[in-house]
């Protein structure tokens, strides 16, 4: 991200939280939606990871919905907005998790995770190119994590779009994560307006039944005799 797409960042969520404090809306989700938003994700992803970097935290609400959840991992916020952190800590600090100002795109990181996600940090326009900065935020995720990374965007299906929001078009996006694994789930079923692609590193299979191995069990074995390719 470029310094002054930083310090725009920076600024317009330092004004949000002096307006509305420890509040979605500072966030600037505004309907409720946050909840859904983090259902999502883990509907992808599930809860038996052990660590997470959550990538623009902003408070690090994502910790909380899972400690509510009974998850007990290490957590790792980054954002780049000082007062949302604070608060994050003040916050979620005493139940275990911990927080870092960086820019995950152009700075460096002494921690690596299971899993990354970043929610709702693709959603303005930016004065940099907005697909650089998703390649770039993409590479360091994938870079910090070891089983799967999950990002959303705001969709080229908007009815009102914004032109100061960053609608995705999601068959580029696809294509991006396919450049990483051939495991890739894209979701555009929660919010008509949204949607989240998740990367897994393990994309192995056997070339006799090219399958994943969370799937495997759901292969109905070959009876004797029956050629390979019958109802594959």
């Amino acid at each position: 991200m470029l310094e002054g797409d930083r310090a725009d960042t920076r600024a317009r969520y330092a004004a949000r939280y002096r307006e509305f404090g420890y509040d979605p809306r500072t966030l600037g989700w505004h309907k409720g939606r946050q909840r859904v938003r983090f259902a999502a994700a883990l509907s992808a992803l599930g809860t038996t990871f052990g660590s997470l970097l959550d990538v623009g935290c902003g408070f690090g609400d994502l910790f909380g919905y899972l400690k509510d959840r009974g998850w007990q991992g290490d957590y790792l916020g980054l954002d780049v907005c000082p007062d949302l952190l604070d608060e994050g800590r003040k916050r979620f600090g005493p139940r275990g998790a911990r927080y870092e100002c960086t820019d995950l795109s152009s700075e460096s990181l002494a921690f690596t995770a299971d899993v990354a996600v970043a929610l709702g940090v693709f959603n303005h326009r930016l004065k940099g190119d907005n697909l650089d900065f998703v390649s770039q935020m993409l590479h360091a995720m994938w870079a910090h994590s070891t089983q799967a990374i999950v990002v959303d965007f705001l969709s080229t299906t908007a009815d009102r779009p914004k032109p100061e929001l960053f609608h995705a078009d999601a068959d580029v996006i696809l294509r991006m994560a396919l450049g990483y694994s051939k495991r890739v789930r894209l979701d555009h079923s929660y919010m008509p307006f949204e949607f989240l692609i998740a990367i897994w590193h393990d994309d192995s299979y056997s070339a006799d039944c090219p399958v994943f191995a969370p799937y495997l069990d759901q292969v109905r074995p070959q009876p004797p005799g029956e050629s390979a390719t019958a109802g594959a």
